[in-house]
């Protein structure tokens, strides 16, 4: 059925045109909106930042190997188990590895904070993202919360450092029962 009114048309006609323009002006908008809205920044430029508004604790104060110490007799030792290796925390960059003793978990550092001189890393390893606590001690050790249930941390000592810990190591024997190793 055809329109024999042609001022209805060009209503019509005009509406048509200005939903195209609106269309795409809001398309334009739109896409404006999505592309600053996810700005990719890397680690680095996070970590650049948190350090420049930070004073007391920074991402790189964490870098390197840590070693856990074992209170023994009221004095700190590294302390290796006879079936396992000591735990262990290495930061490089933007990617971190705990040695559990027995296996590794590796992870990327997507976010830090500090908060109250405690540094919080929220970590990526693929599975699933964990949040990793540490907190520089007077003593120069670095107290970890790595487990999820642990209300206290485990202390540990930089690599630069563990030389001045003596190691004890756990008698074979108290693992195996096919050892070689002498008891003393």
């Amino acid at each position: 059925m055809k329109n024999k009114n042609p001022k209805t048309r060009a209503v019509f006609v005009n509406f048509n045109s200005l939903t195209k323009i609106f269309m795409r002006l809001l398309t334009v908008v739109m896409f404006g909106l999505l592309t600053a809205c996810t700005s990719k920044t890397n680690i680095n430029d996070e970590v650049d930042y948190v350090a420049k508004t930070s004073s007391a604790f920074k991402l790189s104060d964490l870098t390197g190997t840590w070693h856990m110490l074992t209170l023994e007799d009221n004095e700190w030792v590294l302390f290796t188990a006879c079936d396992a290796d000591n735990t262990t925390v290495t930061i490089k960059g933007d990617s971190i590895i705990i040695g559990w003793g027995q296996d590794a978990t590796g992870g990327k550092i997507e976010s830090w904070s500090v908060e109250n001189n405690k540094i919080s890393l929220v970590v990526n390893d693929s599975y699933q993202t964990n949040v990793y606590q540490a907190l520089s001690s007077d003593d120069g050790l670095m107290q970890w919360w790595l487990w999820e249930d642990s209300e206290e941390p485990a202390y540990f000592v930089h690599d630069r450092d563990k030389s001045t810990y003596p190691i004890i190591k756990q008698p074979c024997k108290e693992c195996w029962e096919d050892c070689d190793e002498e008891v003393k």
